[in-house]
Protein backbone atom coordinates (compact mmCIF):
# COMPACT_ATOMS: atom_id res chain seq x y z
CA UNK A 1 0.00 0.00 0.00
CA UNK A 2 1.40 3.35 -0.86
CA UNK A 3 1.20 5.54 1.70
CA UNK A 4 0.94 9.14 0.05
CA UNK A 5 0.94 12.82 1.87
CA UNK A 6 -2.27 14.15 1.39
CA UNK A 7 -3.46 18.04 2.56
CA UNK A 8 -6.72 17.05 3.64
CA UNK A 9 -8.54 19.02 6.39
CA UNK A 10 -11.00 15.97 7.40
CA UNK A 11 -11.85 12.50 7.62
CA UNK A 12 -14.30 11.69 4.32
CA UNK A 13 -14.80 8.44 5.51
CA UNK A 14 -17.67 7.89 7.75
CA UNK A 15 -16.90 5.50 10.80
CA UNK A 16 -19.54 2.31 11.27
CA UNK A 17 -21.89 2.22 14.53
CA UNK A 18 -20.34 1.52 17.51
CA UNK A 19 -18.04 4.60 18.02
CA UNK A 20 -17.78 5.62 21.28
CA UNK A 21 -17.68 9.11 22.73
CA UNK A 22 -15.57 9.27 26.28
CA UNK A 23 -16.14 12.16 29.03
CA UNK A 24 -13.56 12.81 31.79
CA UNK A 25 -12.74 15.81 34.31
CA UNK A 26 -9.42 16.79 35.66
CA UNK A 27 -10.47 18.43 39.20
CA UNK A 28 -8.68 19.21 42.66
CA UNK A 29 -10.14 18.04 45.81
CA UNK A 30 -10.02 19.65 49.33
CA UNK A 31 -11.20 17.81 52.01
CA UNK A 32 -12.66 19.25 54.87
CA UNK A 33 -13.27 15.76 57.41
CA UNK A 34 -16.09 13.51 57.86
CA UNK A 35 -16.55 12.59 53.99
CA UNK A 36 -17.50 16.06 52.76
CA UNK A 37 -15.46 17.52 50.47
CA UNK A 38 -15.60 20.79 47.77
CA UNK A 39 -14.10 20.18 43.85
CA UNK A 40 -12.82 22.39 41.53
CA UNK A 41 -11.65 22.29 38.00
CA UNK A 42 -8.09 22.64 37.28
CA UNK A 43 -9.01 24.99 34.52
CA UNK A 44 -11.09 26.11 31.49
CA UNK A 45 -10.19 23.34 29.52
CA UNK A 46 -10.50 20.46 31.84
CA UNK A 47 -13.21 18.75 30.11
CA UNK A 48 -11.97 16.13 28.06
CA UNK A 49 -13.40 14.20 25.35
CA UNK A 50 -11.97 11.52 23.17
CA UNK A 51 -13.37 9.47 20.19
CA UNK A 52 -13.06 5.71 19.70
CA UNK A 53 -13.84 5.13 15.82
CA UNK A 54 -14.08 2.23 13.68
CA UNK A 55 -13.93 2.12 10.11
CA UNK A 56 -14.97 -1.60 8.42
CA UNK A 57 -14.79 -3.31 5.42
CA UNK A 58 -12.88 -1.02 3.64
CA UNK A 59 -11.69 -1.18 0.51
CA UNK A 60 -7.83 -0.72 -0.08
CA UNK A 61 -7.92 2.55 -1.58
CA UNK A 62 -9.99 3.64 1.14
CA UNK A 63 -7.57 2.77 3.57
CA UNK A 64 -5.01 4.07 2.21
CA UNK A 65 -6.62 7.54 1.97
CA UNK A 66 -7.57 7.21 5.80
CA UNK A 67 -3.91 6.09 6.57
CA UNK A 68 -2.56 8.75 4.23
CA UNK A 69 -4.63 11.21 6.01
CA UNK A 70 -3.96 10.24 9.82
CA UNK A 71 -0.29 10.01 9.50
CA UNK A 72 0.06 13.06 7.26
CA UNK A 73 -0.69 15.16 10.26
CA UNK A 74 2.56 13.93 12.06
CA UNK A 75 4.90 13.38 9.01
CA UNK A 76 8.13 15.53 9.15
CA UNK A 77 8.25 18.32 7.09
CA UNK A 78 10.97 20.69 5.97
CA UNK A 79 11.04 23.40 8.75
CA UNK A 80 11.05 26.92 8.38
CA UNK A 81 12.95 29.11 9.80
CA UNK A 82 11.53 32.48 10.78
CA UNK A 83 13.30 35.79 12.31
CA UNK A 84 12.88 35.35 16.00
CA UNK A 85 14.90 32.54 15.77
CA UNK A 86 11.77 29.60 15.74
CA UNK A 87 10.04 27.36 13.09
CA UNK A 88 6.66 28.28 11.97
CA UNK A 89 5.70 24.51 11.40
CA UNK A 90 6.92 22.97 13.62
CA UNK A 91 3.67 22.23 15.42
CA UNK A 92 1.41 19.30 14.74
CA UNK A 93 -2.27 20.68 13.53
CA UNK A 94 -5.57 19.64 14.55
CA UNK A 95 -7.85 18.63 11.79
CA UNK A 96 -11.56 19.39 11.85
CA UNK A 97 -13.82 16.24 12.06
CA UNK A 98 -17.87 16.02 12.68
CA UNK A 99 -18.60 13.45 15.29
CA UNK A 100 -21.40 11.35 15.66
CA UNK A 101 -24.64 12.38 17.12
CA UNK A 102 -25.33 14.16 19.21
CA UNK A 103 -22.37 16.42 18.79
CA UNK A 104 -20.67 18.91 17.05
CA UNK A 105 -18.07 19.95 14.80
CA UNK A 106 -14.61 20.15 16.59
CA UNK A 107 -11.02 20.08 16.02
CA UNK A 108 -9.08 17.10 16.93
CA UNK A 109 -5.72 15.61 16.87
CA UNK A 110 -5.45 11.93 16.26
CA UNK A 111 -2.10 9.95 18.17
CA UNK A 112 -3.01 6.03 17.84
CA UNK A 113 -4.77 4.36 15.14
CA UNK A 114 -4.44 0.61 14.29
CA UNK A 115 -5.17 -1.05 10.91
CA UNK A 116 -5.92 -5.03 10.26
CA UNK A 117 -5.92 -5.98 6.89
CA UNK A 118 -8.44 -9.27 7.35
CA UNK A 119 -8.58 -10.38 3.31
CA UNK A 120 -7.87 -9.30 0.21
CA UNK A 121 -9.49 -5.63 -0.08
CA UNK A 122 -10.65 -5.64 3.06
CA UNK A 123 -9.69 -3.70 5.74
CA UNK A 124 -10.66 -2.78 9.01
CA UNK A 125 -9.23 0.66 10.89
CA UNK A 126 -9.71 1.78 14.14
CA UNK A 127 -8.93 5.14 15.07
CA UNK A 128 -8.35 7.13 18.60
CA UNK A 129 -9.30 10.91 18.32
CA UNK A 130 -8.65 13.65 21.01
CA UNK A 131 -10.75 17.06 20.96
CA UNK A 132 -8.56 19.90 21.25
CA UNK A 133 -8.68 22.80 24.09
CA UNK A 134 -12.61 22.22 25.01
CA UNK A 135 -14.16 25.44 26.94
CA UNK A 136 -15.99 24.95 30.09
CA UNK A 137 -17.00 28.77 29.23
CA UNK A 138 -19.59 27.26 26.43
CA UNK A 139 -21.78 25.43 28.98
CA UNK A 140 -24.48 27.53 31.24
CA UNK A 141 -26.72 25.15 32.40
CA UNK A 142 -25.69 23.76 35.59
CA UNK A 143 -27.43 25.70 38.29
CA UNK A 144 -30.52 24.52 40.28
CA UNK A 145 -32.69 27.67 38.23
CA UNK A 146 -30.49 27.08 34.98
CA UNK A 147 -30.97 29.36 32.54
CA UNK A 148 -33.00 31.81 34.70
CA UNK A 149 -31.03 34.56 33.35
CA UNK A 150 -30.98 33.87 29.88
CA UNK A 151 -34.18 31.96 29.24
CA UNK A 152 -37.41 33.23 28.13
CA UNK A 153 -39.70 34.64 31.07
CA UNK A 154 -43.27 35.06 29.53
CA UNK A 155 -46.06 36.96 31.82
CA UNK A 156 -49.17 35.02 30.09
CA UNK A 157 -52.52 33.32 30.95
CA UNK A 158 -52.82 30.12 28.33
CA UNK A 159 -54.78 30.54 25.21
CA UNK A 160 -54.68 34.66 26.11
CA UNK A 161 -52.92 37.49 25.42
CA UNK A 162 -49.12 37.26 26.13
CA UNK A 163 -45.76 38.97 26.25
CA UNK A 164 -42.12 37.40 26.52
CA UNK A 165 -39.34 39.37 27.91
CA UNK A 166 -35.82 39.46 29.40
CA UNK A 167 -35.11 37.84 25.64
CA UNK A 168 -36.88 37.79 22.49
CA UNK A 169 -38.06 34.08 21.24
CA UNK A 170 -39.83 32.40 18.89
CA UNK A 171 -41.79 29.17 19.99
CA UNK A 172 -42.24 26.69 17.85
CA UNK A 173 -44.95 24.22 17.83
CA UNK A 174 -44.27 21.11 20.54
CA UNK A 175 -41.73 23.38 22.06
CA UNK A 176 -42.53 23.62 26.24
CA UNK A 177 -42.98 25.94 28.66
CA UNK A 178 -43.25 25.89 32.03
CA UNK A 179 -45.51 26.69 35.24
CA UNK A 180 -43.73 28.10 38.30
CA UNK A 181 -44.30 26.23 41.71
CA UNK A 182 -44.95 23.03 40.21
CA UNK A 183 -44.36 20.70 37.47
CA UNK A 184 -46.92 21.33 34.68
CA UNK A 185 -45.76 21.61 31.05
CA UNK A 186 -47.41 22.93 28.54
CA UNK A 187 -46.90 22.27 24.85
CA UNK A 188 -47.03 25.19 22.12
CA UNK A 189 -50.04 24.46 19.83
CA UNK A 190 -48.52 26.94 17.01
CA UNK A 191 -45.38 29.43 16.19
CA UNK A 192 -45.14 32.41 18.58
CA UNK A 193 -42.63 35.21 17.19
CA UNK A 194 -42.06 38.21 19.62
CA UNK A 195 -41.40 40.00 16.93
CA UNK A 196 -44.47 40.37 15.19
CA UNK A 197 -45.72 41.91 18.00
CA UNK A 198 -46.23 41.14 21.52
CA UNK A 199 -49.94 41.27 21.14
CA UNK A 200 -49.69 38.02 19.96
CA UNK A 201 -51.66 34.77 21.18
CA UNK A 202 -49.84 32.17 22.59
CA UNK A 203 -51.92 29.10 22.78
CA UNK A 204 -50.83 25.50 24.29
CA UNK A 205 -51.85 22.31 25.37
CA UNK A 206 -51.35 22.22 28.80
CA UNK A 207 -51.35 18.88 30.58
CA UNK A 208 -52.37 20.46 34.10
CA UNK A 209 -54.23 23.94 34.38
CA UNK A 210 -52.07 26.90 34.10
CA UNK A 211 -53.06 30.17 35.72
CA UNK A 212 -51.53 33.87 34.62
CA UNK A 213 -48.39 34.60 36.31
CA UNK A 214 -44.72 33.52 35.09
CA UNK A 215 -44.16 30.79 32.58
CA UNK A 216 -40.65 30.00 31.65
CA UNK A 217 -39.30 28.31 28.03
CA UNK A 218 -35.70 27.20 27.78
CA UNK A 219 -35.87 27.99 23.96
CA UNK A 220 -33.08 30.88 23.95
CA UNK A 221 -30.37 31.76 21.29
CA UNK A 222 -27.79 32.93 24.31
CA UNK A 223 -27.56 28.77 25.21
CA UNK A 224 -24.63 26.98 24.52
CA UNK A 225 -22.60 23.85 25.01
CA UNK A 226 -19.14 22.67 24.66
CA UNK A 227 -20.06 19.40 22.84
CA UNK A 228 -23.92 18.75 22.09
CA UNK A 229 -24.90 20.29 18.70
CA UNK A 230 -27.98 22.10 19.23
CA UNK A 231 -28.74 22.41 22.87
CA UNK A 232 -32.07 24.13 22.83
CA UNK A 233 -33.60 21.08 21.56
CA UNK A 234 -33.50 19.29 24.95
CA UNK A 235 -36.46 20.46 27.35
CA UNK A 236 -35.54 20.31 31.42
CA UNK A 237 -37.56 22.27 33.94
CA UNK A 238 -36.18 25.82 34.89
CA UNK A 239 -36.48 25.77 38.11
CA UNK A 240 -35.51 24.81 41.45
CA UNK A 241 -36.42 21.27 41.70
CA UNK A 242 -39.34 20.38 44.41
CA UNK A 243 -38.52 18.31 46.88
CA UNK A 244 -41.07 17.32 50.05
CA UNK A 245 -38.25 18.86 52.07
CA UNK A 246 -38.62 22.00 49.99
CA UNK A 247 -36.93 23.17 46.88
CA UNK A 248 -33.51 21.93 46.17
CA UNK A 249 -30.79 24.23 45.72
CA UNK A 250 -29.55 21.34 42.82
CA UNK A 251 -30.60 20.06 39.80
CA UNK A 252 -32.34 16.64 39.55
CA UNK A 253 -31.08 13.47 37.42
CA UNK A 254 -34.45 12.35 37.15
CA UNK A 255 -33.43 9.56 33.90
CA UNK A 256 -33.95 6.23 35.13
CA UNK A 257 -30.90 3.79 34.39
CA UNK A 258 -31.13 0.46 33.31
CA UNK A 259 -31.73 -2.55 36.24
CA UNK A 260 -27.97 -3.38 36.08
CA UNK A 261 -26.43 -1.06 38.43
CA UNK A 262 -22.87 -1.59 40.19
CA UNK A 263 -22.44 -0.13 43.95
CA UNK A 264 -19.21 0.15 46.06
CA UNK A 265 -17.92 1.46 48.96
CA UNK A 266 -15.01 2.17 50.28
CA UNK A 267 -16.13 2.85 54.12
CA UNK A 268 -13.91 5.57 55.72
CA UNK A 269 -12.51 4.78 58.88
CA UNK A 270 -9.20 5.71 61.00
CA UNK A 271 -6.28 3.22 61.93
CA UNK A 272 -3.37 2.95 64.41
CA UNK A 273 -0.58 1.53 64.59
CA UNK A 274 1.32 0.39 67.86
CA UNK A 275 3.49 -1.52 66.33
CA UNK A 276 4.18 -3.21 63.01
CA UNK A 277 2.43 -6.34 64.09
CA UNK A 278 -0.39 -4.67 65.89
CA UNK A 279 -3.34 -2.38 64.29
CA UNK A 280 -6.34 -1.25 65.89
CA UNK A 281 -9.21 0.47 63.73
CA UNK A 282 -11.74 2.96 64.58
CA UNK A 283 -15.18 4.12 63.18
CA UNK A 284 -14.79 7.58 61.61
CA UNK A 285 -17.36 10.29 61.11
CA UNK A 286 -20.93 10.33 60.48
CA UNK A 287 -21.08 9.75 56.82
CA UNK A 288 -18.73 6.61 56.51
CA UNK A 289 -20.53 4.73 53.86
CA UNK A 290 -20.93 6.97 50.69
CA UNK A 291 -21.32 4.80 47.56
CA UNK A 292 -19.86 4.87 44.49
CA UNK A 293 -22.38 3.81 41.50
CA UNK A 294 -21.56 2.21 37.82
CA UNK A 295 -24.89 2.88 36.08
CA UNK A 296 -25.99 2.24 32.56
CA UNK A 297 -28.27 3.38 30.14
CA UNK A 298 -29.11 1.02 27.22
CA UNK A 299 -30.68 0.87 24.25
CA UNK A 300 -31.84 5.14 24.48
CA UNK A 301 -33.55 7.32 21.88
CA UNK A 302 -31.66 9.75 19.78
CA UNK A 303 -33.65 12.57 22.71
CA UNK A 304 -33.10 11.04 25.57
CA UNK A 305 -29.57 10.04 24.66
CA UNK A 306 -28.79 13.75 24.13
CA UNK A 307 -31.07 14.80 27.14
CA UNK A 308 -28.81 12.82 29.71
CA UNK A 309 -25.49 13.72 27.69
CA UNK A 310 -26.52 17.69 27.91
CA UNK A 311 -27.01 17.37 31.45
CA UNK A 312 -23.99 15.41 32.40
CA UNK A 313 -21.64 18.00 30.29
CA UNK A 314 -23.43 21.12 31.85
CA UNK A 315 -22.61 19.79 35.90
CA UNK A 316 -18.88 19.67 34.14
CA UNK A 317 -17.47 16.35 36.35
CA UNK A 318 -17.49 17.67 39.65
CA UNK A 319 -20.97 19.90 40.62
CA UNK A 320 -23.54 17.96 42.29
CA UNK A 321 -27.17 16.82 41.51
CA UNK A 322 -29.75 15.23 43.09
CA UNK A 323 -30.33 11.32 42.33
CA UNK A 324 -32.62 8.92 43.43
CA UNK A 325 -30.64 6.11 44.42
CA UNK A 326 -31.93 2.28 44.58
CA UNK A 327 -34.87 2.03 46.77
CA UNK A 328 -33.67 -0.73 48.80
CA UNK A 329 -31.13 2.20 50.55
CA UNK A 330 -34.03 4.39 51.28
CA UNK A 331 -34.81 5.04 54.86
CA UNK A 332 -36.75 7.38 57.15
CA UNK A 333 -34.99 10.56 57.61
CA UNK A 334 -35.68 10.55 61.31
CA UNK A 335 -34.44 7.71 61.79
CA UNK A 336 -30.75 7.66 63.56
CA UNK A 337 -29.67 4.83 62.17
CA UNK A 338 -30.22 5.75 59.09
CA UNK A 339 -28.42 8.71 59.50
CA UNK A 340 -26.25 8.70 56.37
CA UNK A 341 -26.57 10.21 53.02
CA UNK A 342 -27.82 7.15 50.81
CA UNK A 343 -30.38 6.37 53.59
CA UNK A 344 -32.49 9.55 52.29
CA UNK A 345 -35.30 9.81 50.04
CA UNK A 346 -32.80 10.86 47.88
CA UNK A 347 -28.70 11.67 47.65
CA UNK A 348 -26.20 13.58 46.20
CA UNK A 349 -23.60 13.01 43.68
CA UNK A 350 -21.25 14.28 41.18
CA UNK A 351 -20.61 12.14 37.79
CA UNK A 352 -16.45 12.51 36.85
CA UNK A 353 -16.84 10.49 34.01
CA UNK A 354 -19.09 8.81 31.27
CA UNK A 355 -18.96 7.38 28.02
CA UNK A 356 -21.04 6.86 25.39
CA UNK A 357 -21.83 4.37 22.55
CA UNK A 358 -23.96 5.37 19.13
CA UNK A 359 -24.96 1.52 18.83
CA UNK A 360 -27.00 2.58 16.09
CA UNK A 361 -29.59 5.40 14.28
CA UNK A 362 -32.18 6.02 17.58
CA UNK A 363 -30.25 2.81 19.73
CA UNK A 364 -27.52 4.51 22.46
CA UNK A 365 -25.73 3.18 25.51
CA UNK A 366 -24.32 5.65 28.16
CA UNK A 367 -22.20 4.15 31.09
CA UNK A 368 -21.68 7.11 33.77
CA UNK A 369 -19.86 6.96 37.35
CA UNK A 370 -21.85 8.63 40.28
CA UNK A 371 -19.69 9.65 43.23
CA UNK A 372 -21.91 10.26 46.24
CA UNK A 373 -20.96 13.66 48.77
CA UNK A 374 -22.37 15.78 50.95
CA UNK A 375 -25.14 17.91 50.55
CA UNK A 376 -24.19 20.73 52.36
Amino acid sequence: MDIRNTNSKTINISPTFGGRASFSSLSDSTNYGDSHSQRMLKGINAINMSLSLNFQELTNVESQNLISFLQSHVKYKLQNYVNNGSFDNKRIEPFTYQPFFPYKGNDFYCLSFTHEKTYYNVNNISAELECVVPSILESVESSAGHNSNIDSLINATLNASSSCKDNAVVLNPNDKIYHSGDYSVATIDSTYNPSVGFSQTLSATADFPFGSGRISSNQTALRNSIFINNPNDCFFYPYNPIHQDGNLETRMFDFRPSESMSLQYSPAYRRSTVSEMYKKFNLYGFNPNLSNLKLNFDGRSDKEAKSILLFLESHLGYKKFGFHSLKEYGGNDSDASNSTPHRKTLSFFYCPEWTHTFNYKNNHSISATFIECMDY
